[in-house]
């Protein structure tokens, strides 16, 4: 029998469906005991039960990776499947979040689209590899983090490639609809600090109005920088964006606000620094101190997205093309290579030196959405394309 056919023989729908469900009702948010550990034991049981080596390692306060691994004979490249265990909470669902119902080929719940789902198509992809006693030259390595959605940095991701670079590539599961995401923006958090000087506000003139000064950075902002991203285009994600999402100042009505803070969301595209953005920021506060010598601003990085920088990959990378093979063959259609707008732990990976891509089942629309699901239908197709996809990658023994 042929190689690649016993080993989709032995991944069923059921089974994909029923580890999806197993994993959704095992609940892993913000909020609960330990968050992600519970999912941790639960896959690393799943696992060691296949017969593959398994690991659940504390990162901080309880809460655990999990790490798997399929040990080639060293002759081929080592492929890490990575995925994140915590899920958004399930505040202002519309259905019940933990049940991971059936209904309309479907399975609801919070987390099946993002991304247990994707999860469960890793985990059974190992272990059909496992089951047909297919031996790889290379070696593949499943990693199921930490921190991803809470109010966090990243921490398993971090602890992941804290040692360096742990595989020759690596695939991230978030939902693409089972299309190639080859690059995705960063994401970037930042706060300006406006000072000025308190007065009684029947006589305005002896203060300096922090509310004031603050409108006039972002009027620049918004004047000066906003165009110059339109006009930067990346092939893939398109132009870098600002959004001016908070602000506060003041105290009452009666008084010069001598303080006031607003925050905003840079998203930067792939051939953008870092420094680059902070310093066209730090630019317009520059020539507006010159024009304003009352105005006293600071330009503060928030610590939730430090390091959320972005992703990308060359099209003709090997990678790629493995896993556009794969799907081909799954599908019947070759998927399409493209970029996505939302961040992933990826980042990490690819900053670490291992090339990666996004590439799971589900649609990044029903990611914390009130009513969450995923099509049965792609899970089993996924769970099949991760399997090919491992086999092109790492190579299979001669002696199988």
């Amino acid at each position: 029998m042929d190689i690649k056919q016993k080993i989709l023989e032995q991944i069923t729908e059921e089974e994909v469906v029923a580890l999806t469900q197993k994993l959704v009702r095992t609940e892993s948010y913000y909020g609960v005991p330990a968050v992600e550990t519970a999912v941790a034991n639960c896959i690393g049981f799943f696992l060691q039960t296949e017969g593959i080596n398994a690991e659940v390692k504390e990162i901080f306060d309880g809460r655990s990776n999990v790490y798997g691994e399929l040990t080639g004979d060293g002759a081929g490249p080592t492929l890490l499947l990575r995925g994140h265990l915590d899920t958004v909470p399930p505040n202002n669902m519309e259905i019940e979040p933990f049940k991971a119902y059936l209904e309309n080929g479907r399975i609801y719940g919070r987390g099946t689209a993002d991304m247990k789902g994707g999860i469960a198509a890793m985990l059974l992809a190992m272990a059909a590899i496992k089951r047909a006693g297919v031996g790889l030259k290379g070696t593949v390595k499943f990693a199921g983090v930490v921190g991803e959605e809470s109010p966090n940095t990243s921490e398993g991701a971090r602890a992941l490639v804290a040692n360096g670079k742990i595989a020759d590539m690596a695939i991230v599961g978030e939902a693409t609809k089972l299309d190639i995401a080859a690059a995705h923006k960063g994401m970037e958090w930042l706060k300006i600090e406006v000072k000025g000087k308190a007065a009684h506000g029947s006589v305005p003139e002896h203060g300096i109005n922090a509310i004031v000064k603050a409108t006039k950075l972002i009027q620049a902002i918004e004047q000066k920088i906003v165009p110059k991203l339109k006009e930067r285009k990346h092939p893939l994600v398109g132009s870098p964006t600002i959004n001016i999402g908070r602000i506060e100042g003041g105290v009452l009505n009666n008084i010069v606000p001598d303080n006031c803070w607003f925050s905003l969301d840079r998203r930067w595209t792939p051939g953008e620094t870092l420094d680059e953005v902070m310093g066209e920021l730090q630019a317009i506060i520059d020539e507006l101190k010159k024009e304003d010598p009352d105005l006293d601003a600071k330009l503060i990085e928030q610590p939730e997205t430090m390091g959320r920088g972005p992703m990308e990959i060359e099209v003709t990378h090997p990678l790629v093309k493995a896993v556009s093979q794969a799907a081909t063959k799954v599908l019947n259609r070759e998927p399409e290579v493209k970029g996505v707008v939302y961040w992933t732990d990826g980042a990490h990976l690819a900053k670490a030196g291992i090339p990666t891509i996004v590439f799971g089942p589900g649609d990044i629309a029903q990611a914390h959405a009130a009513v969450e699901f995923i099509e049965i239908k792609q899970l089993y197709q996924a769970a099949q394309i991760y399997a090919l996809a491992i086999l092109e990658v790492c190579g299979v023994k001669a002696n199988n």
